[in-house]
């Protein structure tokens, strides 16, 4: 559970989800179609509604669509860390955020002129806090 816990906090920090998603409608904006219709007609009648055709390949994907309901989780997910102490968070922040390169405890903790032990348990309490809410997962 714990790995599920570290994983979540460490995509919402890193802000891992928000670049898929951008990725995959950058993806379908350009899609890659192959023609194999060679030395047949084209078709005469057909309308050309490209801003249509992008938003009807958007909302029919998959999986954007399993990105979004992620993305409603981290919104969750940062209302409850919302509740804590800014304290909480931003040891969070330091532990979990990959952007910023991986601090260690001991780092952490000068950074915020706590103890260590300190800043382990005020992050498994906010740990604790997202496991008991299950509509996370």
């Amino acid at each position: 559970m714990s790995d599920r816990i570290d994983k979540l906090l460490t995509d919402y920090y890193s802000g891992v989800v928000e670049m898929e998603i951008a990725m995959r409608k950058a993806d379908l904006k350009f899609p890659v179609t192959r023609d194999e219709n060679i030395g047949g007609g084209k078709p005469v009648n057909k309308q050309s509604r490209s801003l249509d055709d992008i938003l009807i390949r958007e909302d029919e994907d998959t999986v954007l669509n399993e990105l979004t309901a992620i993305t409603r989780r981290y919104e969750r997910l940062k209302t409850l860390i919302s509740t804590f102490t800014p304290e909480y968070n931003q040891i969070a922040s330091l532990r979990y955020n990959r952007r910023r390169g991986k601090h260690t405890w001991v780092h952490i903790s000068l950074l915020l002129h706590l103890d260590e032990k300190t800043c382990r348990a005020r992050l498994s309490e906010l740990k604790k806090a997202i496991s008991d809410k299950n509509n996370l997962f």
